[in-house]
């Protein structure tokens, strides 16, 4: 797939931009804002992918990050990543190109990195086009360089670069949070479309008013997707990427002893439940707490947060109760069938099984959104954190799962 020579990126107001992306990492800041900073639960970290199930497409890494902050301007994305025929960097290196419902984005690795996520010149492209094909009245008119009058200098603004201006409901829109920024400058001013909505072009997007007034983005990222044949087909979830949530990027702080309903202290999760089974050695798992600790003559040894089953169906809950680690492997290719759906893992490290059904406690590379549920029934544990257990706990080490 590629989208053509023709494309391009607008990179007009550098400094608009940089802004905007330090502010995008700013706020992931935001949960924690407003309070003392909590202490961080340990081997916790928010998932670098996600699957929407609105378009049934993911969002990874950075842009993840812009479509969290501008997901109204932006709209979901509607293709997964990809590297175009041609590269937009000066090195000439591919870059990452995804399309989202109103607008692109691309990846640039050799610009600085407040630079490395741009959009591409969707809003440019159309008019380029609209061009071509013949332009109305009203948009020659809207072509045209204009100024404000000294008498409307508080409701109108030049963009000096491009020679338009934004007023009224659409300079309302840019003046409000990044939008200006991801959207680049105008390039018509606002008139009547012929479906009677008044538009104005930017070099990014397309923006138009409502018949309640509002103003909203076109969806030119889908336009330009089917005109570039594009395929925005939806994609099955990928294996234990999450559905997003934005419950997901909050970490949870460490918990502190609380009182009880029934007036006793209630249990400190930093240190745990404690042994269960009164055993020299046991691991004791909070399908809740999404937590485990290991326990050596009753003194906790080390603690983390895990991934225990999603339990959306009966196979993939992780069972409550006593066990034992019954066997261990340094790795294993992990596979089977949960409702119709196959799955295979390979070189699963760490591998220590607790039942006869099929459930371990297991390293885990493929992610790293421990504290949620994510496995098919197993306990999920960080690499570094299963290493030490798997060395330090034996066959027949006591294992207790507790809701």
């Amino acid at each position: 797939m590629g989208v053509g020579p023709g494309v391009r990126f607008a990179c007009s107001q550098k400094w608009i931009r940089r802004a905007c992306v330090t502010a995008i990492f700013l706020l992931s800041l935001v949960p924690y804002l407003g309070g003392p900073i909590p202490v961080l639960a340990e081997g916790w970290s928010a998932p670098r992918t996600v699957f929407i199930p609105d378009t049934g497409h993911t969002a990874d890494g950075l842009f993840l990050n812009v479509w969290r902050t501008e997901r109204d301007l932006l709209g979901n994305p509607i293709t997964e990543e990809f590297r175009p025929r041609t590269g937009f960097s000066s090195s000439g290196e591919a870059d990452v190109i995804q399309y989202y419902e109103h607008m692109a984005l691309v990846y640039l690795p050799n610009e600085a990195p407040e630079d490395q996520v741009q959009t591409l010149d969707l809003g440019r492209q159309a008019l380029e086009a609209a061009k071509e094909s013949g332009v109305s009245i009203a948009m020659a008119r809207a072509l045209e360089r204009t100024v404000c009058s000294p008498a409307n200098a508080g409701s109108c603004t030049n963009v000096v670069i491009s020679g338009h201006t934004l007023r009224g409901p659409f300079k309302a829109f840019l003046d409000e949070g990044n939008a200006a920024a991801w959207l680049g400058s105008p390039l018509t001013e606002a008139f009547m479309a012929p479906d009677g909505t008044r538009v104005q072009y930017f070099e990014s997007g397309i923006l138009r008013q409502t018949a309640d007034g509002d103003i909203e983005p076109l969806p030119l990222g889908r336009i330009a997707a089917t005109k570039a044949q594009i395929s925005t087909d939806p994609i099955a979830q990928p294996t234990d990427v999450p559905v997003y949530s934005e419950e997901l990027f909050v970490a949870p702080p460490e918990a502190e002893a609380t009182p009880a309903d029934d007036g006793t202290e209630a249990t400190d999760w930093s240190f745990g439940p404690g042994p269960q089974q009164g055993a020299w050695k046991e691991i004791v798992v909070s399908v809740s707490a999404q937590s485990m600790w290991a326990y050596e003559a009753g003194e906790l040894v080390i603690s983390s947060l895990v991934s225990t089953g999603t339990g959306n169906v009966p196979e993939t809950v992780t069972p409550v109760g006593s066990a034992a680690i019954l066997a261990k492997f340094d790795a294993q290719t992990m596979e089977g069938n949960i409702s119709g759906e196959q799955y295979r893992v390979e070189d699963v490290p760490y591998v220590m099984y607790f039942d006869d059904l099929g459930n371990a406690l297991h390293g885990t590379y493929w992610h790293s959104n421990f504290g949620a549920p994510m496995s098919h029934g197993c306990v999920n544990l960080p690499m570094d954190i299963a290493a030490w257990v798997y060395n330090w706990a034996p066959v027949g080490t006591a294992v207790t799962v507790v809701a």
